[in-house]
């Protein structure tokens, strides 16, 4: 039987809460926030070719408007109708 391997990583939720209402690049092994800005242009501007292609692009949504939440909401309007 294989022996099974558990890697911890840093919780994303953790890296990124400064960022809240922000455009973010991760670095490509997602661990680390590599710019960050109010625009997509922004962000990209100050990286560099290489760091452009392997980087991660997002928005960070506010942390009150979480996404399990709206789905716990979706899924009671469902149940409703």
């Amino acid at each position: 039987m294989a022996k099974e391997t558990i890697i911890k990583t840093p919780e994303l939720n953790d890296i990124l809460k400064p960022f809240e209402n922000k455009w973010v690049a991760l670095s490509s092994d997602e661990k680390e926030v590599i710019s960050s800005g109010d625009t997509l242009s922004e962000v990209e501007s100050k990286l560099n070719e290489k760091e452009k292609h392997e980087a991660v692009f997002f928005k960070v949504i506010p942390f009150s408007v979480g996404v399990e939440k709206d789905i716990r909401q979706f899924e009671i309007t469902e149940i409703k109708t």
